[in-house]
């Protein structure tokens, strides 16, 4: 089904475009939805020339490694964007991405999504700070993993997810 206005207003990289822009990007966006553990890309796959985006829900990017371990390298919430070399890269999916619960995904197609860039291009300027951001947290794993000890990483591990997805306080009340 196609994407309405406020699933576009709710994708980061499309939340600053005018109402026209996005009525013209309309036709050519993709909404489907996937249930919680559902897979919606598996690792190895040949993708479409397309950007991903989570509307609603959340999803889970994980990667294998030869020895079978699965490493989960992000959670994304509603908003956010992935499956990038897709849209810009070699079209091969670096890794798996499941629906941490039920959830819609949207796709645009690559040409829709250059002419939107065309027509506003603060859209580029979003994607590109999504992927900075994504650059330097991976920048900063990387030095964490060569420098520091296994007792900080996993402070900063824990600090990292506690940042991105919050915590929940129980209490238990006394009688």
């Amino acid at each position: 089904m196609q994407a309405s206005l406020e699933q576009l207003s709710q994708i980061i990289v499309f939340a600053g475009l005018e109402t026209a822009n996005k009525v013209n990007l309309q036709p050519y966006t993709q909404v489907q939805h996937h249930s919680k553990r559902e897979i919606i890309l598996h690792e190895g796959d040949v993708l479409p020339a397309k950007l991903y985006a989570v509307v609603s829900g959340s999803i889970q990017v994980t990667k294998t490694a030869t020895t079978g371990k699965k490493t989960i390298l992000r959670a994304l919430a509603a908003g956010e964007i992935f499956a990038v070399p897709a849209l810009l890269g070699n079209g091969i999916s670096p890794v798996t991405v499941t629906a941490e619960s039920d959830c819609e995904i949207l796709t645009v197609e690559r040409d829709t999504l250059l002419k939107a860039i065309g027509e506003n291009p603060k859209t580029a300027l979003r994607m590109l700070i999504v992927f900075n951001s994504r650059i330097q947290q991976l920048h900063e794993t990387v030095h964490g993993l060569v420098s520091e000890r296994a007792i900080v990483r996993l402070a900063r591990l824990i600090q990292y997810f506690a940042a991105e997805s919050g915590t929940d306080l129980l209490h238990k009340a006394s009688v």
